[in-house]
């Protein structure tokens, strides 16, 4: 008898294949991450590292999409089948994400877009529907679809964009959208070598009693700490951001060299609004060597207070 074999689908290659790049990335991306937690002078993986697992990762959502029966993959999405399906698919146009397109269209319109809309890609949590449409205009429904997040991945997204074709097909965008989190700056990291760490408290406007105080610690492991806080902070997130009510407190820890009478590296820390951490880095002369913002403020000053023993740090009045 002849031993029969199955010739492996186009599918399955570029789904190996995929796997195959998302797992080259991640070990890469991982050894950056040990290397990080091993050194404190890294900074991790560079943006272009970043940005390939991103697109890496963009590319596995997209084989999550769930399609109905008998879809087809097209190069290309035909105007004529609905151009609305042509729009930007609601990508921020951020530098730091990464967004990729596929089109389908599915016989049996009404019925493919009644069965799509009961589905969920495997991972995911349902983030949100809607429609739009008017006078000249498609009727086009949208379904969104989050993915848990990571401290490289905020909040990876599938879009789904669904119309009824002139011939009674459905048309179906799949847009996946993953932002990463880009590189720290080089002056984010705080070198080593201070022996004093003078920290200035300014609890803002609401305190009328004791508004700025000082307080200096020499003691070393205290100082290590405190800089491998500042060197581990995260890098402020990408695209726009909605933040709390700022008071204009602040916690500012000035770090200095033995014998010197100007701090070699500034780091101010805002425990309101979006806790933004603002590092800066000085030449022996004094001029300003470099600056850079991060985030992480609120959390870092609380820490900070707690070990120095500062109270009523957030600015806010004592009750």
């Amino acid at each position: 008898m002849k031993d029969s074999t199955k010739e492996p689908s186009f599918a399955s290659i570029v789904s190996s294949v995929l796997s195959l790049v998302i797992l080259v990335a991640a070990l890469t991306f991982s050894v950056s991450l040990v290397a990080s937690s091993a050194n404190a002078s890294s900074l991790g993986p560079s943006n272009a590292q970043r940005k390939a697992l991103a697109t890496a990762e963009a590319h596995r959502l997209l084989t999550l999409a769930t399609l109905p029966a008998g879809s087809t993959k097209l190069s290309a999405w035909i105007r004529a089948d609905g151009k609305a399906l042509l729009g930007s698919g609601g990508t921020s146009g951020d530098p730091d994400q990464v967004h990729l397109t596929e089109y389908f269209p599915a016989p049996a319109g009404n019925r493919a877009l009644n069965w799509l809309d009961a589905q969920k890609p495997k991972g995911a949590s349902y983030l949100g529907s809607g429609s739009s449409a008017g006078p000249g205009s498609d009727n086009v429904s949208f379904r969104s679809f989050s993915f848990h997040a990571t401290p490289n991945f905020l909040t990876p997204q599938l879009q789904y964009s669904m119309l009824i074709t002139p011939k009674g097909d459905l048309g179906l965008r799949v847009d996946a959208d993953v932002t990463w989190t880009p590189q720290k700056s080089q002056y984010s990291l705080v070198p080593s070598g201070a022996t004093k760490v003078v920290v200035i408290v300014n609890r803002g406007p609401n305190v009328k009693s004791g508004t700025i105080t000082t307080v200096t610690t020499t003691d070393a492991t205290t100082i290590t700490d405190f800089r491998s806080r500042v060197n581990q902070l995260p890098a402020l997130s990408p695209g726009m951001r909605f933040c709390p009510l700022d008071v204009g407190a602040s916690l500012t820890l000035r770090f200095f060299n033995a014998g010197a009478s100007r701090p070699f590296a500034v780091v101010d820390a805002d425990p309101g609004g979006c806790g933004i951490v603002k590092i800066l880095q000085y030449r022996a002369n004094d001029t300003l060597l470099g600056m850079t913002n991060v985030s992480g403020g609120y959390t870092f000053a609380k820490y900070v207070a707690m070990k120095m023993a500062i109270t009523n740090w957030t600015g806010f009045p004592p009750q």
